[in-house]
Order: C-alpha cells, then sequence, then structure tokens
C-alpha cells in the first residue's frame, strides 16, 4: 500500500461484502492497479483476514505452464496457512478464464475454499461462481472501483494506489542519453579515488575497504542524507558518483540504513531513488535496497518491491534485498534499524 508520510503506520481495516468491494480494495492492497494480471488474496483466522498476496502476470504460454503457476501458488497459500482465498484475473476472458480454471483447480487439491472469483475488463467484471443473471449478467457488471465505502476508507486512512505498476517501474527507470555517459566517466574517477582510500585495508580483514574507507563513506552519507532532509539532493554526477562507489561498503551502507525514520524517510526516498537511477549497474544494489526501506517504511509497498526487482537486476542475491523482501511479504511493520546496535556490532574505527 502507498501511504502519505504523515499518516499512522498502522493497517487500515478494508471490510469486504462482495466482488464490487474486493475489485476496490485490490489496487490499495497492492499499492497500484493491476493489468493483465491474476490477483490473489489468502485469507486465514476466523473470521478470515487478509494474510498473504499472490499476483502473476497474465501468461501467453502453453497451457501446462498455467497449471504449474496455479499450483505454485496454491502450494504458497497451502504454507501460509491460508484456508480461504479470493481471485481476480484482470484481462481477455480466454487468458483470464484459463488462469483462474487452474487456480480452482490447484486449490481444491491444497483444501483451500476459493471463495469468489472475478474477471475484470473495461470497466466491467464478471464472477465464475456466480451465474444469477439478476446480479451477475452474461454481459458484466459496470463498476466504478473509485465508488465504494472501501475505496474511501482506503483514502480516509491515507492510503493511494499508482495508476499502474509500469508507472512505478517507470518512477525508477535509469538515466540514459548524456547523463549516463558523464556518469560512467564520474564512477571511473569515483573508483580511482576509492582505490586510494583502500590502500590501509588489511588483506582478509573483516572487509576489504579498511578503516579510512569506511570513516569517509559514513561522513559522505550523512552529509547527503542531511542536505536530503533540507530539500538539497546531490545534483553533480561526481557527487552521485561518488557516494554510489562508498555504499559498495556494507558498513557504509548500513550506516545509511539507521538513518532512515518515518520523520525524514519522503526526503530519503528520493535521495536514493536519484542515486538508483543514476548509478552504474555494478553499484545499484545498495542505494535500491536502501531506498526499499525508505518505501517500507512510508507503507508504500508497491515501490518497494519495484525497488528490490532493480537491486535483484544486478545482483539477484543481495541478502539485504532478501530480508526486506522476507519482511514484505510478511507484512511486517517497519520499526527502525539502532544505530547503537550497528556500532556495537561493526564499529567504524574497528581496524
Amino acid at each position: 500500500m502507498k501511504k502519505n508520510p504523515e499518516s499512522p503506520q498502522i493497517p487500515a481495516r478494508l471490510t469486504l461484502t462482495g466482488p464490487h468491494d474486493i475489485l476496490a480494495a485490490v489496487p490499495y492492497i497492492l499499492g497500484y492497479h493491476p493489468r493483465e494480471a491474476l490477483i490473489v488474496l489468502g485469507l486465514r483466522g476466523d473470521p478470515p483476514r487478509l494474510h498473504t498476496t499472490l499476483r502473476r502476470d497474465l501468461a501467453t504460454g502453453a497451457g501446462a505452464s498455467v497449471d504449474e503457476a496455479a499450483e505454485s501458488m496454491a502450494a504458497a497459500l497451502y504454507t501460509e496457512g491460508c484456508t480461504t482465498a479470493l481471485a481476480a484475473g484482470y484481462g481477455p476472458a480466454a487468458e483470464v478464464t484459463r488462469q483462474i480454471d487452474a487456480l480452482r483447480t490447484g486449490a481444491e487439491r491444497a483444501g483451500i475454499a476459493v471463495r469468489e472469483a472475478l474477471r475484470v475488463d473495461q470497466g466491467r467484471y464478471w464472477s465464475y461462481l456466480c451465474h444469477e443473471p439478476d446480479c451477475c449478467p452474461p454481459d458484466g457488471v459496470v463498476f466504478d472501483p473509485a465508488v465504494s465505502a472501501v475505496a474511501a476508507t482506503a483514502v480516509a486512512n491515507g492510503l493511494t494506489a499508482w495508476p499502474s505498476r509500469e508507472h512505478v517501474r517507470a518512477h525508477l527507470a535509469p538515466v540514459e542519453g548524456a547523463r549516463r555517459e558523464r556518469m560512467r566517466a564520474s564512477t571511473r574517477a569515483a573508483e580511482e579515488r576509492a582505490a586510494r582510500l583502500r590502500s590501509g585495508a588489511e588483506p582478509g580483514g573483516r572487509d576489504i575497504f579498511g578503516p579510512r574507507f569506511r570513516a569517509e563513506g559514513a561522513r559522505v552519507v550523512r552529509a547527503a542524507v542531511g542536505a536530503a532532509v533540507r530539500g538539497e539532493p546531490p545534483a553533480d554526477p561526481d557527487r552521485i558518483a561518488w557516494l554510489s562507489v562508498l555504499l559498495a561498503c556494507l558498513r557504509v551502507r548500513d550506516e545509511a540504513w539507521v538513518l532512515i525514520d518515518q520523520e525524514d524517510a519522503a526526503a530519503q526516498q528520493e535521495l536514493w531513488r536519484l542515486v538508483l537511477r543514476y548509478a552504474e549497474p555494478g553499484y545499484r544494489p545498495a542505494p535500491g535496497a536502501l531506498l526499499a526501506v525508505t518505501a517500507w517504511a512510508r507503507g508504500d509497498t508497491a515501490l518497494a518491491e519495484a525497488a528490490l526487482e532493480r537491486v535483484w537486476e544486478a545482483d539477484p542475491s543481495y541478502s539485504m534485498a532478501a530480508l526486506v523482501h522476507r519482511a514484505l511479504r510478511a507484512g511486517l511493520a517497519w520499526q527502525g534499524f539502532p544505530a547503537d546496535r550497528l556500532e556495537s556490532a561493526w564499529p567504524l574505527e574497528d581496524p
């Protein structure tokens, strides 16, 4: 969910009583309005409450791949302890129907009850479980997801949704053209500067960067965050490149991590988005992971997940991204990273 920074960091309670409510809630649950996708809400407990959300882009391959994906979704619901599911497919009938059919079959095998299965297309919805023409006519039910008590509750709680997943991704697109060429040159110069700082590192030590690198990195990070909070993010490619290279040191990255709080998360989010978009591919994991944390702190899971995608494009094994992803999937609230714990575990001056 995308939540305004001034909103309280508690989940909104959205009560779903029928298809219209489900479809009104989905954009706020995902954080964006879905297109050409199958969305599955897994519920558990008594009364049932939302526990996990699964999404799959509509496939264009053979039917076997759809069956396998449906079985995987059903297995994920089972593993998460979900006993009930709600499904909504966004797109044309031929594709959505085979996705829904496969999901219902897989869920039945897993002992999960699909309480509603809907198809959405061009402002109308159809139910696969209701065949009464009075409430579910063959030509679909016209609906507006914005005209709903659920949507009103979401907005009242400060929740918003991106127009689409593509909009979120475009928000993080790397800079290109002349700006990219300038960043390449600036990054090469930053790497040479970093090599001189690393000359004091001990071979086989705790990290390959050394105390001088860590100290300089912490200083630069604090200055960059302070400037961003004052509304002065870095504009010079040389400064951005230097910051991106310093963040390659995990201790420097974690210095930025502990500075994230909800009060200043919006400003820090823009800082790390800027660094992520400008950084060369090898230096994108750290700012991408930091951006994900700031988005998580603000309740914008759609942006957090999009940032993690950028991280995995550069480094599929980046551990911080995996940690944040697990927290998002579990629905955990952001609690902050205690600075004193980091310093006690890994002092900047530790040789």
